[in-house]
């Protein structure tokens, strides 16, 4: 989803929401189909898209200082930003000329592997347990 910095888009726009996670969906759906034409195409297939919709719901759960503020989650049916609230994640500072930017980044990427680092070693150790890892 974070494609949108390298274009002329609104981050956290359209590229953050369902629609896009379907279109990501359908876009390895299809690329799969030439590269990989097996059973297994379209759980893969699954899995992109649901980690493409992961990222979405990981955003939408993060502190945004930027306006406007939230994602775009039901685009292309609603263009409207919706905010979480939650601020799991602590927001992240582009501008590295302020004061406070090197601090205030480390403290979110230690939190963020705080808090995901449990759970990618979870799933790591069952994949591996059931053989798929």
């Amino acid at each position: 989803p974070d494609f949108d910095f390298l274009l002329p888009l609104q981050h956290r726009g359209p590229s953050h929401s369902i629609g896009a996670a379907a279109i990501a969906f359908g876009v390895a759906l299809l690329a799969l189909e030439f590269i990989w034409p097996t059973r297994h195409r379209f759980r893969l297939a699954i899995a992109i898209g649901a980690a493409y919709l992961s990222h979405t719901l990981l955003d939408w759960l993060g502190e945004d200082t930027w306006a406007p503020a939230g994602i775009m989650a039901l685009w292309p049916f609603s263009q409207t930003f919706y905010v979480s609230g939650l601020d799991v994640f602590n927001a992240v500072n582009r501008r590295y000329w302020e004061p406070g930017f090197w601090r205030g980044n480390t403290i979110a990427v230690i939190r963020e592997i705080a808090i995901l680092g449990p759970v990618t070693a979870l799933s790591w150790y069952v994949a591996r347990k059931r053989g798929d890892g």
